[in-house]
């Protein structure tokens, strides 16, 4: 599905990224890269699976798109340098007319040093023409000119059926100074942002992506 936000045409894709056609800018979010082997370190339960399905996705889009540069909107690793993290640099480094480019997020806590050794471009936010700015939460003071694209949230969008059924779906939520990106990653959670009557709301069905009422 295509918005379009100050002029600017953006791509809503259904595998929960978004893509700037002019620009060939792919952006994604909250990847959490590392974080089921983060958890199993801990000990607490997670899933064994023999290939990285956020990977392979992200691949995919870049097959597809041909995309210049591909900015991750924070929490890229989770929390540590693991063998999935090892498995993301080596993936990239297949790249090299890519640029890529991670606004840091609050689970990025890993040395600058070792991001060095990525080649990932290291900054706080990547500004777009048309006062676009992405990066991973909204600022402390928000600049009115500024639009922002982030992350961070995991927004989801909830159904409620009779019965007391109840089931959560991705969304990308549009307000009138934002626009939040679901969690790229398949293995995190999701929070349901408290909406107003004039935001716009795009909830990921399958392949499809569908604007919901507030």
């Amino acid at each position: 599905m295509t918005i379009t936000i100050r002029g600017t045409e953006v791509l809503l894709l259904p595998q929960k990224a978004v893509f700037f056609p002019l620009k060939k800018i792919l952006v994604i979010a909250d990847m959490h890269i590392g974080k089921l082997v983060h958890f199993r370190r801990k000990g607490i339960f997670a899933p064994l699976r023999k290939t990285n399905e956020d990977l392979e996705m992200m691949l995919s889009l870049i097959r597809k798109f041909q995309p210049t540069e591909v900015v991750f909107l924070g929490d890229l690793f989770h929390s540590e340098i693991n063998s999935e993290c090892g498995h993301f640099i080596k993936t990239i480094e297949h790249f090299p007319e890519i640029r890529f480019t991670l606004t840091k997020g609050n689970h990025d806590i890993i040395p600058d040093a070792l991001f060095k050794e990525t080649g990932i471009e290291i900054t706080d936010e990547r500004l777009l023409d048309n006062h676009l700015v992405l990066r991973h939460q909204l600022p402390e003071k928000r600049h009115e000119e500024f639009f922002y694209i982030i992350g961070h949230i995991h927004p989801g969008y909830r159904f409620q059926g009779k019965g007391r059924q109840r089931y959560s779906l991705p969304c990308f939520h549009l307000t009138n100074h934002s626009l939040t990106l679901p969690a790229f990653g398949i293995h995190t959670g999701m929070a349901i942002p408290d909406f107003l009557n004039s935001d716009e709301i795009y909830v990921i069905m399958n392949e499809e992506i569908i604007r919901m009422p507030c």
